[in-house]
């Protein structure tokens, strides 16, 4: 019946009413029971199994994505051939609302709102979701005071073929208002010519118009929803040798015009394939959000042509850093805006440091510093041979301090020293990443650069260090190209691919580069970075480890093993030899083939760099659990916990070993150092809760007390329920919950 509620099985989810309905979907408030809470549930539309896959692809991406200043996703949910997403309530007023009441923002308040969305943005791109239409009316002001960035209509999923494309005028970065323009103007616009009514009446200034696939309008919706056209090109309607071919593409052109003079300017419709081709959406989110930034700080809603944008300067009085910011990210060439949103978030939270008054002062900090010794010289020279030798002495300093970064045993104070003398040139932090690569320390590497990226990113347009500025990405592709836990091999890449531009001449980049395009799936493109590898003279081992990754990828693991046997044997550069046993491993792996592991990691010990041989050591501790071998496994895991930091991964799995092999005062003297060392765990009483279950069921029923693993299992729940965030749950602590019931029920605990 129209304007019936749906009702959802189960107890979690009470509709209480509808608020809303678009293009997209249906949207309703709910009550949360186990959560206690309201939630958003939205009945998507969809009329094929294909879209209902999308839209779960989609959810499933955004459920991964944790931020405070985006909504949680909770739930994807089939009903009878009916589609609901269940996403968080957020209370607040959308900025499109606040700016038609003429509200005005502090520039503190904008500084702020713009950290918070670049937060926002680098959650969901790290997950590899852009937005792709990033304007006031999808961002909320929240009652806190702070803001939170919504509706994913058109969003951007990894693995999805979604063809929308964002058409909100001034806000929608250069490169997609030419696919608008090139959709209005030329005649392959992607309509349907049977979708277009015969008189229908124009639009007013608030509506859009929905049209389905069999032409009939279904729904109008608010200016700031998104519409969904069905997606056709004119050449499916061209007869071949036709007199009629001019005439039909006369019609859909008048057709086009007639449908886009009366359309709402902040929609989202959708596009060949073909159109988009070539654009980076993440850059295009970071012009979006500078568009919505610029709006709120000027009071002036942004020109739909970038090249007719009035500089931030030209409308009032605002910091030089938030100039600075703002229109680095609006600059209409994307290759010349921030390189990433995580540059973006740095720049931003250091924004002070782009202004002249900070810089002035931080001047005159060092110069406080040195007063004592400048006199001095002053004093015993004449001011022109004096200003010279300082100059020079001050040189000489600072290229001391750029080596000690890399060579000395107090790589800080060096770093701390470099920079104060030259705070606005980029070797102290390409030194400072060499030296924290070579060491082995991968996130302490990344965290460095990603923290430092909003200074880096001054550094790009400066020809003097744009190559170290691509080295300095080179780093940071490798750190998530290589992490030991979880590579991340789409950062990985995005990295890659602002090296290379920076950096055209080094054959190792390429390598890598090609190695994460391989990874990502993208193998034709891995395999022309080879040939433009072998055109820079790339040595023989880095070729075979190249093709080696190909054939990984191609899943023809007898030739990948192969070439990475001819790495291993012949390569003298550790580095390369290294890459060619972690991806071997793999493959010995994904076989099932432990034993092949074994022998091929042992062998690897002493042939790889000194900063590798943990990990490696830890992946032939794996291998021996996996092929039987526990006492070389527990020998292994013992000899990696007592080695530098305590890592919590490396001692849970001694201890879990140990329990499984029966030599249970040991595991428990492992768990209780993690106890001291990770007081705030969960897993720590819960495993010492299993291990002491475990330990009492192994006796006689008369002697059995159960005493101190209800203490153990009452300290893990007080610590699951204070750290674990709504919506998420650990499966072995839902275990041990049932374990804990079923004494409980036998009556051997209270």
């Amino acid at each position: 019946m129209p304007g019936e509620l749906p009702t959802i099985s189960g107890s979690t989810y009470l509709i209480e009413n509808e608020i809303g309905s678009g293009g997209g979907g249906v949207v309703y408030k709910a009550w949360h029971t186990r959560l206690k809470k309201h939630v958003v549930i939205k009945e998507l539309k969809g009329d094929s199994n294909s879209d209902i896959e999308t839209q779960r692809n989609e959810v499933e991406a955004l459920k991964n994505v944790k931020n405070s200043f985006l909504p949680q996703v909770y739930d994807f949910l089939t009903e009878n051939d009916r589609v609901f997403t269940v996403i968080e309530f957020i209370e607040g007023e959308s900025f499109d609302k606040l700016i038609e009441r003429d509200q005005e923002f502090t520039q503190p308040q904008i500084v702020k709102w713009y950290s918070q969305l670049s937060s926002a943005l680098e959650a969901i791109h790290k997950q590899h979701v852009c937005h792709r239409d990033i304007k006031p009316a999808n961002i909320m002001l929240m009652p806190s005071g702070d803001v939170c960035l919504i509706d994913f209509n058109a969003a951007l999923v990894k693995g999805n073929d979604v063809k929308l494309i964002s058409r909100s005028l001034g806000y929608a970065s250069p490169e997609q208002y030419r696919i608008y323009e090139r959709y209005k103007n030329t005649q392959s616009a992607p309509i349907r010519l049977d979708s277009l009514i015969t008189g229908a009446s124009p639009l007013n200034d608030t509506e859009t118009e929905l049209i389905s696939d069999d032409g009939a309008a279904v729904s109008h919706i608010g200016e700031n929803e998104t519409e969904i056209l069905e997606n056709r090109m004119y050449t499916d309607f061209i007869s071949d040798g036709s007199n009629q071919t001019e005439q039909l593409i006369g019609v859909n052109r008048q057709s086009t015009d007639m449908l886009l003079e009366n359309s709402d300017t902040e929609k989202t419709e959708t596009i060949t394939q073909l159109t988009t081709d070539g654009i980076d959406w993440k850059l295009s989110d970071i012009y979006s959000l500078g568009a919505t930034m610029y709006h709120l700080l000027t009071g002036k809603r942004p020109p739909e042509r970038a090249d007719e944008v009035v500089a931030v300067s030209n409308l009032g009085r605002f910091s030089e850093g938030i100039v600075y910011v703002i229109e680095q990210s609006m600059r209409p060439e994307p290759s010349e805006r921030f390189a990433s949103v995580l540059i973006l978030s740095d720049a931003v939270r250091n924004i002070h440091k782009h202004d002249t008054r900070w810089r002035i002062s931080q001047s005159k900090r060092v110069a406080a510093a040195i007063i004592l010794l400048i006199a001095f010289m002053l004093f015993t020279a004449t001011a022109l041979y004096g200003s010279s030798v300082m100059a020079q002495e001050k040189e000489e300093r600072y290229y001391t301090a750029v080596y000690d970064i890399e060579h000395s045993a107090f790589p800080n104070m060096a770093y701390d020293s470099a920079i104060a003398m030259f705070w606005d040139r980029i070797d102290p932090y390409l030194a400072m990443a060499k030296r924290l690569w070579n060491e082995g320390s991968i996130d302490t590497c990344r965290s460095f650069i990603e923290q430092n990226l909003g200074n880096i990113a001054q550094f790009q347009s400066v020809p003097e260090a744009q190559r170290s500025f691509g080295d300095i990405y080179y780093i940071l592709g490798n750190c998530y190209n290589t992490h030991q836990d979880e590579p991340d091999y789409n950062m990985a890449k995005g990295n890659f691919e602002i090296a290379v531009r920076f950096v055209t001449d080094n054959p190792a980049i390429y390598r890598d580069y090609a190695i994460s395009l391989a990874r990502t799936g993208n193998i034709v493109e891995a395999e022309q970075i080879l040939e433009k590898a072998k055109s820079l003279n790339i040595e023989s081992d880095s070729i075979n480890l190249l093709i080696g990754e190909i054939s990984f990828a191609k899943h023809e693991y007898d030739r990948a093993i192969d070439s990475l046997a001819e790495v291993i044997s012949r390569s003298s550069d550790d580095y390369v030899r290294y890459r060619a046993y972690h991806t071997s491993d793999e493959i010995h792996k994904l076989r099932g083939q432990p034993e092949r592991s074994v022998a091929l990691l042992a062998d690897a010990q002493n042939r790889i760099p000194l900063s590798r041989v943990p990990e490696m050591t830890e992946k032939l501790a794996d291998a021996y659990v996996k092929s039987g071998d526990y006492e070389n496994a527990i020998i292994l895991f013992e000899r990696l916990s007592d080695s530098g930091t305590p890592k919590f991964h490396i001692m849970q799995g001694l201890a879990i070993l140990l329990q499984n092999t029966g030599e249970f005062d040991r595991a428990a003297i492992v768990l209780n150092q993690m106890a001291d060392i990770f007081p705030k765990d969960f897993r720590v009483p819960m495993r010492q809760a299993y291990l002491e279950a475990n330990m009492q069921s192994k006796i006689a029923n008369e002697d059995r007390d159960y005493a101190l693993a209800k203490q153990y299992y009452d300290i893990a729940v007080r610590l699951y329920n204070e750290n674990v965030k709504p919506g998420e749950s650990d499966p072995e602590m839902q275990q041990l919950e049932l374990s804990f019931g079923q004494l409980r029920a036998n009556g051997w605990i209270n």
